[in-house]
């Protein structure tokens, strides 16, 4: 069972960052939505527009840019090609037969007329004759007129049809030789018999030429090609208020998804719905090559996550000021402070592409405020590493707010010179950028202590306040265990002077120094330093006295959890001693009951120190406690006692899991020695000799003369 539970307690930890990244994406997404999201309107076609509106975006005019591609395509002459069969010969042979035909009837009845030819006779000729189409007028003028003229006016129509085909008869233009043949014959002959051979000409005419399809699809395409599209820039009205919305005004406000009875801008969405994943997984793998330490730990990343939250919502509500004044240093600054220098990098990196989409919002995608408000955070950001590591006091804030301030003012002029013309733009804006520097120190001033309170973070400005000697748990230790306040502070100058050698945290060494042994409150007359003479261990039994020894680490962490101090210190409490052995109870115990004692009932619980810090408080208290126990110190005696201690941890393999190299604890010693040399310094004998006292009176006197 306790297998199993292991095994579900890994794997939820496993799940907890990729969950903790997932919300992040979430909410990110959700406020950048509703961000850059354009305001809807209940608009309609042929109604006028409630208001002026402007495009949030470049937007094609569909429909204007399809009228005109067809009005193009439509200009395009059709392109031909010779039809494969012979048309001619087809054409003149039908209309031989149909001459034949009419010539049959050629004046079978002289002097007919339209009025004496009955419906049924019409129908008659009609079938016969088709696919020629003929009226009484024209019947009655082919049955009454001459044989030689009626054959005269065929002949001639033959020609003309065929001229007509051998220069050629483009398809659709079929009507117009009919029309030219027609006008011609009209010059010599009857109208009405002109009209019978027209009407043969039009039953049979077909075009040689017809149209190429492919070719002329192709050209048509071409043209419509051709034609630019019609586009409304961003921030370009697209109809005004008053003005009757027409389908192209739909359209576009469709497109840019401003219009409430319509589905939403997608395209949108999808556009940042994957923006936002690739920034996070830039950062994602930025942090895994530069602060792993920090992505593998849950309650960092949702710290990050938090802060990142937190200054998007805070440059959302700025923004609607102007986007100058967005404070995305925020982040920066807290994540420098609360976590470290390299990680804070890398979230000013996403805060900064975020807050270019946020900027998009007010000011346009891709345009010269967007670029600028990106770059402005990235350039500036290394100014916060500079000034935090020459200061810690929580007024550094508000001094790195002021230079970031200035640097965003110089970016954003440079930027506007390159970008822009006006003159009196730049400057204000700049002045905004300069405020956003400033908003941004503000916020973290009132952010900063909520997150360590949150998180129980320790930063310097953490540091600094535990270190006060005002401390609910240093005062009782000064207290109630002098001895033991006393022998921290010594440990504390040793830490700290060892720790600022090797580049380690100095300050962090210092406090935990002081709360190392704050279990010791729980039992202080059971350890050397706090005893009047008199010291219990003489009367307890060594295996008693040992577990009273080693428990005080265990005492000091749940003493130092309820007065919530931070995990770093609660670790160096917790491996100061690593899991070395009791060896003056282990021996009197041996001495009492034997050698068949269990030695891992007289170690120290552990673990071994990990980090750097607590391997030197370590390694102080251990030599504060053996140099205080040195009969005539001298230098000499210090270097061999301090070698031989830091070899004893070395051998006992309690340095095996921090970071310290050689060449680290040479250093160390030798800040130990430099230390010690000033605690431990050699006094001059005073002699004994009896010095005269004062006349009060006489001294009074002389007091009044001095202020006459």
């Amino acid at each position: 069972m306790a297998q199993k539970l292991k095994f579900f307690q890994l794997h939820a930890n496993r799940l907890t960052q990729p969950a903790i990244g997932a919300a992040l994406y979430v909410v990110l997404f959700i406020m950048l939505v509703l961000a850059i999201t354009p305001e809807r309107y209940g608009i309609e076609v042929g109604a006028p527009a409630p208001i002026t509106i402007m495009a949030t975006k470049d937007v094609v005019d569909t429909v204007t840019t399809e009228r005109l591609k067809e009005a193009a395509a439509r200009a395009v002459e059709p392109s031909y090609k010779r039809a494969e069969e012979d048309v001619a010969s087809q054409v003149l042979s039908a209309m031989d037969q149909s001459f034949a035909q009419l010539r049959e009837i050629a004046n079978t009845q002289p002097g007919a007329s339209a009025d004496s030819i009955t419906d049924a006779e019409l129908e008659e000729a009609r079938e016969r004759f088709d696919p020629v189409q003929i009226e009484k007028t024209q019947l009655a003028a082919l049955m009454s007129a001459d044989a030689e003229t009626v054959a005269a006016l065929f002949q001639a129509t033959r020609t003309l049809v065929n001229d007509a085909l051998n220069s050629y008869i483009s398809e659709g233009q079929e009507s117009d030789t009919v029309s030219s043949i027609t006008r011609e014959l009209a010059k010599t002959y009857d109208t009405s018999l002109v009209a019978v051979a027209a009407n043969v000409v039009r039953a049979h005419i077909r075009a040689n030429m017809i149209i190429d399809e492919e070719t002329t699809e192709a050209n048509r395409q071409a043209a419509r090609d051709a034609v630019e599209t019609v586009t409304r820039v961003k921030g370009e009205v697209i109809v005004r208020e008053g003005e009757i919305v027409t389908q192209a005004h739909y359209e576009m406000l469709k497109a840019l998804g401003m219009v409430e009875s319509e589905v939403v801008d997608m395209p949108l969405y999808y556009g940042v719905a994957l923006f936002l994943l690739l920034v996070l997984a830039s950062c994602v793998g930025l942090m895994y090559a530069f602060a792993r330490k920090v992505l593998l730990d849950a309650k960092m990343l949702l710290m990050l996550s938090i802060v990142c939250v937190i200054t998007v919502a805070l440059s959302l509500l700025v923004r609607t000021i102007t986007p100058y004044l967005m404070p995305v240093s925020t982040g920066v600054i807290l994540v420098a402070i609360l976590v470290n220098p390299s990680t804070a990098f890398i979230v000013n990196i996403m805060l900064s592409m975020v807050a270019a989409l946020l900027a998009s919002g007010s000011s346009g995608l891709f345009t010269a405020a967007m670029f600028s408000i990106m770059i402005t955070p990235i350039l500036s950001s290394p100014l916060v590493f500079i000034v935090f590591r020459r200061r810690q006091q929580r007024t550094t804030v508000l001094l790195t707010g002021l230079v970031i301030g200035v640097a965003n003012m110089l970016i954003t002029i440079s930027l506007g010179f390159v970008n822009n013309t006006d003159l009196n733009g730049i400057f204000f804006n700049s002045l905004w950028a300069a405020g956003g520097g400033l908003l941004s120190a503000m916020f973290c001033v009132g952010l900063q202590p909520l997150m360590e309170w949150m998180f129980n973070l320790v930063t310097s400005a953490k540091l600094l306040e535990l270190s006060n000697p005002s401390q609910p748990l240093l005062r009782r230790l000064m207290l109630e265990a002098p001895g033991t306040y006393h022998h921290s502070m010594v440990v504390a100058n040793l830490a700290e002077a060892a720790a600022s050698a090797i580049g380690a945290n100095g300050l962090l060494a210092r406090v935990g120094a002081y709360y190392h042994d704050v279990g010791k409150l729980k039992r202080p007359l059971y350890f050397k330093e706090n005893q009047m003479g008199d010291n219990p261990h003489d009367r307890t039994d060594p295996r008693v006295s040992a577990s009273i020894v080693i428990a005080h680490t265990r005492d000091g962490v749940q003493i130092a959890q309820r007065e919530r101090i931070p995990e770093p210190i609660l670790d160096i409490i917790r491996s100061h001693h690593g899991d070395t052995a009791v060896v003056y109870f282990y021996d009197k115990a041996v001495k009492l009951y034997g050698d068949k004692l269990d030695p891992r009932d007289y170690r120290y619980s552990g673990p071994r120190p990990r980090s750097r810090e607590a391997a030197i408080v370590m390694l102080a208290d251990a030599v504060e406690a053996a140099e205080r126990s040195m009969q005539n110190p001298n230098p000499a005696k210090m270097r061999e006692l301090l070698r031989k201690i830091i070899r004893g941890k070395m051998e006992d393999g309690q340095l095996d899991e921090c970071e310290l190299t050689f060449a680290d604890l040479d250093k160390i010693r030798e800040a130990f020695e430099t230390v010690l040399a000033g605690v431990f310094h050699e006094r001059i004998e005073y002699p004994t000799i009896e010095v005269p006292q004062l006349d009060r009176e006489e001294n009074h006197d002389e007091g009044e003369n001095e202020k006459t």
